[in-house]
């Protein structure tokens, strides 16, 4: 699971959701308890802030952060309050246990973990105080160590100069960031890492000069091993590859962090360390088992020296085997990856048999703790998790969807692991039948229907992954109703198409909360972090699909958009700020609404945008020749000529050279493009349609031929054939350039790049990276292929969409990124889902500004009232 989501997942079953409702029951006493004249409290989504009123805190400077165990927590907590209220000290602290937690749990941000209150010091002398008179509080008390700070003395409080305001620029990868201000007043990123580092222009108090000397000149790491390499990194610890002396044998050191990467029952990588030292010692002989050469402490952290495993994880093996993510499949390659993947499943039934005679629980079953050797073996690992079946504790951390739910024990929770992968390797949607239980019997029907496996390969995903009495996940009525018809009404040969977007609005609106301030529909993760309510993933992307597909809109949810738009903070930005906002608005008839949103983001203090669609210059461009069409404000149109041309100045200037440039419609320079080409049409200049032709190159440039036939963009060791940052995002700027140069060099890619978008099995149903995306883009761009394949094609491909079809209360709906949770958003939900099959089936407007000259304007709105 990508990091980022699972303090999002703990609040509800069904939907993402802030970690600060989750922990709202355990909050601390300080949150709500009434504050002395001269102060005033404020929110920030997780943190409460507490602050005097007649102190101005410099923009930035050096802050104390203190750490705490949660045990300890609410003494700390209330000692730095008391501290802080006396010596009127501008402070932070997280708003209860619960979210304490998450911040110091295993697969939190390491930079962030182990930081429970922060101290803002208005100057050296203030500074000084709170180290003297903190630091004898709180002595000896524990904490987690804060990786990205300098550690005063031997206690809880860390140091490290930063932002006190909050303030952006962009980073080399033109994402929009937390910011310092340099000495000649230019802003650079506040980075903030899992390593402690002064800036060099920092001014460094006098107090602190030796700690930070000291810091600097420690060098050894007090291991008896080399490091070669990192292999892995949690906020538990490293995995590391080093050698035994100088040209030594190969061993993995596995370290874990004190007080740090907790589980769900608040125990910290020491202990499960240790415990995976136990078990392994148990174990030793048995095959498929990492030997284990002993423990060692170095400095505070302590080392599990392990056999090194020489080989790749199943989930690497699937990666480059899985016939079915290539267009075309061969179906000699489906059944010898069948005859592969049914050896894998006997030799991890044997193994697993092996360690279960000895009486262990492996309790962490999942592809990448699973290492297929080059002799083809198979070898478990990571057994941080394992117990003894006489001593069964049920593992509180998992894999998501390989975790077994509630109502299974002992060797039960590995049959539950097991069946998940057997799953997985043919479908790997594991994620699904933990979030609806239902799908378990649908997806092993999908495998029977496409793979040639033996009869009762399916009867333990049917019989373990389906829901039992106990379980946790029986009580969800909201799911699964009229499962069956939902999913023959998305896959009918004739699509019913008003009943199919009916259907889908009727789920978005049945997922709506209106009563809430901070969020119209659920959706994203993004959604808490992005300030307003944005197209890719707040209330305006919703309404936007609604509206352009022709579906209902609710009056009150319009009314909702507007007065977030006027009382929320937002940013600049198509898909992320406040331009996508005011756009929406405008086309559901809210133009006063639209126009002072407008007005207000060109009258806030911003940075230089950057060229990239989503956030930057070029989608800020468009929505202004929107509104230049729609007012005649010449002023308007010559503000988005200007923007364009400096988003594409600086695509220009980076040229091919630029590492960090990304690639895609929105974060790549298809989007300055894509704007570029709009911008012809509106003044005819053909200097734009020159420039956007040498702009979509760099794009092109970042992509590679696969041996498939298909063009997709290179991310590292994978290959993307999405909208977001991927091929079929090149592909839609392309197609608005090919509709006015067809003739460009660059049209010889186009065939390459639909063929990227043809996959049988895509991993997410989602609009910015997943099928519907690719839905999409095939069918605005089928005008130039060949028929009646290209019909066939986009029947297919809405077809595959019921693989993740989730129905709610009755209605057809979608998971989000991860697979873990419900989302009616557009850049990961429904709403996208919705978009992309109004254009296959109806050819209602695709993303805005996608499409032939014109298709950006959709229907007149209909309401419900």
């Amino acid at each position: 699971m990508d990091n980022r989501y699972e303090a999002y997942a703990y609040a509800d079953p069904l939907f993402y959701d802030s970690p600060r409702r989750w922990g709202a029951h355990e909050e601390f006493a300080a949150v709500g308890r009434p504050l002395p004249a001269g102060w005033e409290r404020g929110d920030q989504e997780i943190w409460a802030v507490v602050r005097p009123v007649d102190v101005r805190l410099p923009a930035q400077g050096w802050k104390i952060h203190v750490s705490s165990c949660a045990e300890d927590a609410e003494q700390v907590l209330e000692q730095v309050h008391a501290f802080c209220l006396s010596e009127r000290i501008t402070f932070k602290f997280l708003r209860g246990l619960p979210i304490l937690h998450v911040q110091n749990s295993k697969y939190a941000p390491r930079g962030a973990s182990g930081k429970f209150c922060t101290l803002y010091p208005v100057d050296d002398g203030e500074l000084e105080r709170c180290l003297d008179g903190l630091g004898l509080l709180l002595a000896g008390r524990r904490g987690p160590y804060i990786l990205s700070d300098l550690r005063w003395g031997e206690g809880p409080l860390y140091l490290r100069y930063g932002g006190f305001a909050e303030r952006h620029c962009r980073n080399d990868a033109g994402e929009r960031v937390l910011a310092l201000a340099e000495p000649d007043g230019r802003l650079v990123p506040d980075v903030r890492g899992a390593g402690f580092a002064v800036p060099a222009w920092a001014p460094v108090p006098a107090r602190l000069a030796p700690a930070i000397a000291e810091r600097a000149a420690q060098r050894d790491t007090g291991l008896p091993y080399t490091i070669e390499r990192v292999l892995h990194f949690s906020n538990a610890g490293g995995v590391y590859l080093a050698r035994d002396g100088e040209g030594g044998t190969k061993v993995v050191l596995k370290e874990a962090r004190p007080f740090a990467g907790l589980d769900q029952r608040g125990v910290d990588a020491i202990t499960r360390l240790r415990n995976e030292h136990a078990i392994l010692d148990r174990l030793a002989g048995v095959p498929g088992v990492p030997a284990q050469y002993g423990l060692l402490t170095a400095w505070e952290h302590e080392f599990l020296v392990q056999e090194f495993v020489e080989g790749r994880s199943l989930s690497e093996w699937l990666t480059s085997r899985y016939p079915l993510i290539h267009p075309g499949t061969d179906e000699a390659a489906v059944a010898e990856y069948t005859r592969d993947a049914l050896d894998i499943v006997d030799r991890l039934e044997r193994t697993l048999a092996g360690i279960h005679d000895r009486g262990v629980v492996f309790g962490d079953l999942h592809p990448r703790n699973l290492i297929i050797r080059p002799n083809g073996s198979l070898c478990f690992i990571d057994f941080e998790l394992a117990s003894t079946v006489d001593e069964f504790l049920r593992p509180a951390l998992g894999a998501a969807g390989f975790t077994a739910p509630p109502g299974y024990t002992g060797p039960q929770i590995d049959r539950y692991g097991l069946a998940a992968i057997r799953l997985w390797l043919f479908l790997p949607l594991a994620q699904l039948p933990a979030l609806d239980p239902g799908k378990a019997d649908e997806l092993a029907d999908a495998i029977e229907r496409r793979f040639p496996v033996p009869p009762g390969y399916t009867d333990d995903i049917r019989r373990l992954l389906a829901a039992a009495p106990g379980d946790g996940r029986t009580a969800r009525p909201e799911l699964g109703q009229r499962r069956a018809e939902a999913n023959a009404l998305l896959a009918a040969p004739e699509p019913d198409w008003p009943a199919i977007r009916d259907s889908l609005a009727a789920g978005i609106a049945a997922m709506a909360t209106p009563d809430r301030t901070d969020r119209l529909f659920p959706g994203d993760v993004a959604q808490f972090t992005q300030r307003g309510p944005g197209l890719a993933h707040g209330a305006a992307g919703v309404l936007y699909a609604l509206h352009a597909t022709g579906a209902a809109v609710d009056p009150d949810h319009v009314r909702w958009l507007a007065d977030a738009a006027r009382t929320r903070p937002t940013t600049p930005g198509l898909y992320s700020g406040g331009h996508g906002v005011a756009y929406v608005l405008d086309l559901l008839g809210e133009r006063e609404s639209a126009l002072g949103l407008l007005h207000r983001l060109a009258a806030a203090p911003d940075d230089e945008p950057g060229p990239d669609l989503a956030t930057g210059a070029p989608g800020i461009a468009l929505t202004l020749l929107h509104f230049a069409e729609a007012t005649g404000d010449r002023r308007l149109l010559d503000d988005a000529l200007s923007l364009t041309r400096s988003a594409a100045g600086t695509l220009e200037k980076a040229g091919r050279s630029d590492p960090a440039r990304r690639a895609g419609l929105l974060a790549g320079a298809s989007g300055t493009v894509l704007a570029l080409v709009r911008l012809y049409e509106y003044t005819g200049d053909p200097a734009l349609l020159d420039q956007a032709q040498t702009l979509l190159q760099l794009d092109l440039d970042r992509c590679t031929a696969v041996t498939d036939g298909t063009l997709q963009v290179v991310d590292g060791r994978r290959v993307l054939p999405y909208v977001e940052t991927g091929s079929a995002g090149i592909g839609l700027a392309l197609d608005a350039l090919l509709a006015h140069r067809p003739d460009s060099p660059a049209a010889e890619h186009e065939q390459a790049i639909r063929r990227a978008a043809e996959p049988e099995f895509i991993i997410q149903p989602g609009l910015f990276n997943g099928r519907a995306g690719l839905l999409g883009y095939l069918a605005l761009t089928r005008a130039r292929a060949a028929e009646p394949a290209a019909t066939a094609l986009l029947q297919r491909q809405r077809t595959l969409l019921t693989l993740h079809q989730v129905t709610y209360r009755g209605q057809l709906a979608f998971p989000g990124d991860q697979l873990l949770r419900l989302s009616a958003d557009l850049a990961t939900g429904s709403a996208g889902v919705l978009l992309a099959l109004g254009t296959a089936l109806a050819g209602t407007p695709f993303l805005p500004w996608t499409g032939r000259p014109g298709a950006a304007t959709p229907p007149p709105a209909a309401t419900t009232g």
